[in-house]
């Protein structure tokens, strides 16, 4: 049975990494994109992996954006996988990967902070105000 309460009023934060996701979810493609063209240096492999979570971090801004209930577990868990693939990009990933690196990781540290906050967990159906399923 769904519940007649309304959903929570999106919160700035939440707005926030919604559009971080997706403007990284860009840069990533592009990223990834530019190495597997020859315009830029790194390994292939590390390009494949990083077009991935570019084509994830746009579903999340879209998800983030809308308030989807899924969104909420999928950017913990992205995000927390991201750091390593922050630390690899720093290492592994040339000039370009060296910048979006720094940003992954302290996007892979941030975010999943933030979204344990009730006013995101709220808006993303999963604080103490929402119906358990």
């Amino acid at each position: 049975m769904q519940s007649s309460a309304p959903k929570p009023k999106r919160p700035v934060g939440v707005t926030i990494i919604a559009i971080v996701a997706a403007a990284g979810g860009l840069l990533s493609l592009f990223g990834g994109a530019s190495v597997l063209a020859g315009m830029s240096s790194g390994p292939f492999g590390l390009a494949i992996i990083v077009i991935i979570f570019g084509i994830l971090g746009l579903a999340l801004g879209a998800g983030f954006y809308t308030g989807a209930r899924w969104a909420w577990m999928a950017g913990i868990i992205i995000y927390i996988i991201s750091i390593g693939l922050g630390i690899a990009e720093i290492v592994y990933g040339g000039q370009v990967g060296l910048i979006g690196g720094i940003i992954r990781t302290i996007a892979g540290i941030v975010i999943p902070v933030y979204l344990t906050r009730p006013g995101p967990k709220s808006f993303l159906g999963k604080g103490a105000s929402s119906p358990s399923a």
